[in-house]
């Protein structure tokens, strides 16, 4: 059967996405994906994927409809879009001219199931025996990161993050004060600080303390040098689940954001902020938030400090 697979938005959320679209071609599909800039670096390494399309999204809608028209996709058997907006579930069903399975339908619905893995999985119709994100490091990327670690022992933290094409959630990131504590702990303990993250961090990290790599490495180069680590400690943001992907031990910190509907079940360990609104959202655009980062700031660093003790 061919199939169109639609995952637009975002790196992490994609990555939540590859059970199942590993499991579809795993079924002997014809699997094509259409992705949009932020998924396409997931995506396009999958193994056994036919092909990947990028579409322009998020762009203007003029933009968005004139690609649209130029691209239609009516040859699939079976359109199934792996998201929660109404919105693209009505555009693909134009752009296809077909039915579109997708969890913006209100009959297939989202959200019914944590982790948003599982939910991918129902989405796309088929039994996933794990929810670990898929996402392989090629030989060039090791050979990348190894030019930084030197065979020694090291951290990779990731202090910014939250950012994306589509939204930017501030009040996702614990305070990067806190975070030089961190680092600085680490460093005293003998192991070497990489910070990871993309260009637009690399400047509101620069006050902690560590070989600042933000904006330098490409997914996979990050990917590469977080599986080399001994530990990654982050915000819950797109290489938080790269650690999970190449199996390093992760502590992620969470305000506003669920960790359960995000990660499989022991798959991080986890600390949530403490007030009493916290987590406010799950796997959707985030509602905006009154507070000044209070969930996040509620996370106090002895509690940080002594979590990474007991990984170490």
């Amino acid at each position: 059967m061919k199939i169109l697979v639609v995952k637009t938005h975002a790196f992490g959320d994609t990555l939540m996405a590859t059970p199942a679209v590993a499991a579809l071609i795993a079924a002997g599909n014809r699997v094509t994906a259409l992705s949009g800039p932020s998924s396409f670096p997931v995506l396009e390494r999958l193994p056994g994927i036919h092909s990947v399309l990028q579409s322009p999204a998020p762009c203007s809608l003029f933009k968005l409809l004139w690609w649209s028209l130029r691209n239609r996709q009516k040859n699939f058997d079976k359109v199934i879009h792996l998201g929660s907006s109404t919105a693209a579930w009505r555009w693909l069903k134009f752009l296809t001219g077909g039915e579109v399975t997708s969890g913006g339908d209100g009959e297939t619905g989202f959200g019914i199931h944590r982790p948003a893995a599982a939910d991918f999985c129902r989405i796309a119709g088929v039994d996933c025996s794990s929810y670990k994100p898929l996402f392989p490091v090629t030989s060039a990327e090791k050979v990348v990161a190894k030019k930084y670690t030197d065979e020694k022992q090291y951290v990779v933290l990731a202090p910014g993050g939250a950012r994306n094409v589509r939204d930017f959630v501030p009040w996702k990131r614990w305070p990067i004060s806190r975070w030089a504590e961190v680092s600085i702990n680490l460093q005293k303990k003998g192991y070497r600080v990489f910070l990871v993250g993309g260009l637009a961090d690399r400047s509101e990290i620069a006050s902690v303390d560590g070989i600042n790599l933000a904006g330098e490495l490409s997914w996979g180069e990050t990917a590469a040098l977080i599986s080399g680590a001994t530990l990654f400690a982050g915000n819950d943001s797109g290489p938080a689940h790269l650690a999970v992907a190449v199996d390093t031990p992760a502590l992620v910190l969470f305000g506003p954001t669920d960790p359960d509907s995000l990660y499989e079940k022991n798959s991080i360990v986890s600390i949530c902020g403490t007030v009493s609104c916290s987590p406010c959202y799950a796997n959707s655009v985030f509602p905006g938030c009154d507070g000044e980062e209070d969930c996040m700031k509620s996370i106090d660093t002895e509690r940080v400090l002594n979590a990474l003790e007991g990984m170490l």
